[in-house]
C-alpha cells in the first residue's frame, strides 16, 4: 500500500522545519519532495515530465492524466505554490512510518494537508484545513476562549519595629542613720581626792556619723519575644473571561409582491 502525504506551508522556513523533523524521525530523504514556483527539489530525482502533480506524487503518466485524476487538487497546490507557499510531499510504503510522517506535518501547522492512500482497487483521501485559510470548498473560522489562571506574588505589608530605650523615674527609700557626738560636762569631784602636780594634757575624742550610700543593680524583670507566625486565608478572585461565538444568519429570498 502506497501512501502520499502532501502539505502546503506558508513560508519556506516552515517547510524546512517540517522536512528537518521528518528526516530526524527516520523518514528517508528519497521519500521527501519539495516544490516552490522558482525551484523544485528532491533528493532522488528532478521533476517528472508530466508536470507538477505528476512530479509531486512520483507518477509518470502525464499532466493531463493527473488533471483528470485530481481535477481540483492540481490547481489548488499549484496556485498556492505560485502565491509564495511551499509544498512538501512524502511518499511511503510503510503504514507506521506514513502515520508518523502525517503527524509531523500536521504538527508543523500547514495551510493545507492531504493524505492519499492507494492499495489494490481501493483508495481513500482525506483533506484537512488546519488554519483559517480559504479553499475552494471550505473555510474554517477558529473560535477562541480565554482561561483564567490565578497566581500569587509576595508583597510588603509594612514593618513591625521594636525600640528599647531608657527612662528615669524618681524613687524614695527611708534609711536609719546612727552617729556619735561629744558632749562636755563639768562637775565636782566625787571622792574629793587631792590633785597631783600641774601638767598640760590634750584629749581627743573622735565623732562618727552614718551617711547614706547609694548602690544600683540591674536585674531582668520582663522579656519581650519577637517571632513570626504563618497565616493562611482563602480569597475568591473574581474577573471576566472572553470567548468568541458565531452567529449564523441565513439569507432567504424575499417572496415576490403581486401588484
Amino acid at each position: 500500500m502506497t501512501e502520499h502525504i502532501v502539505a502546503v506551508f506558508e513560508t519556506e522556513s516552515a517547510a524546512d522545519a517540517a522536512v528537518t523533523e521528518l528526516t530526524s524521525a527516520g523518514v528517508p530523504q528519497s521519500a521527501i519532495r519539495r516544490y516552490t514556483p522558482e525551484t523544485t527539489s528532491s533528493t532522488s530525482s528532478s521533476p517528472a515530465p508530466g508536470g507538477f502533480w505528476a512530479w509531486l506524487l512520483g507518477e509518470e503518466d502525464g499532466i493531463e492524466a493527473q488533471r483528470a485524476r485530481y481535477p481540483q487538487d492540481h490547481d489548488i497546490y499549484d496556485r498556492r505554490a505560485r502565491s509564495g507557499n511551499a509544498v512538501v510531499s512524502v511518499t511511503l510504503l510503510d503504514d507506521a512510518m506514513a502515520e508518523r510522517a502525517a503527524e509531523i506535518l500536521e504538527h508543523n501547522h500547514p495551510l493545507h494537508f492531504e493524505e492519499d492512500i492507494k492499495g489494490g482497487s481501493q483508495s481513500a483521501s482525506a483533506t484537512q484545513q488546519v488554519s483559517p485559510a480559504t479553499s475552494d470548498k471550505e473555510q474554517v473560522i477558529p473560535l477562541k476562549e480565554e482561561e483564567l489562571r490565578v497566581g500569587k506574588r509576595r508583597v510588603d505589608q509594612g514593618v513591625t519595629r521594636l525600640r528599647r530605650y531608657v527612662v528615669e523615674s524618681p524613687v524614695e527609700k527611708e534609711v536609719t542613720l546612727r552617729g556619735e557626738r561629744v558632749t562636755i560636762e563639768r562637775r565636782r569631784p566625787v571622792n574629793g581626792a587631792a590633785g597631783g602636780s600641774f601638767e598640760e594634757r590634750t584629749v581627743e575624742v573622735r565623732e562618727t556619723e552614718e551617711v547614706p550610700v547609694v548602690e544600683k543593680t540591674a536585674r531582668v524583670v520582663e522579656e519581650v519575644l519577637i517571632r513570626k507566625e504563618a497565616t493562611q486565608r482563602t480569597e475568591t478572585v473574581r474577573d471576566t473571561v472572553r470567548r468568541e461565538q458565531v452567529e449564523v444568519t441565513e439569507g432567504k429570498p424575499k417572496a415576490p409582491v403581486n401588484r
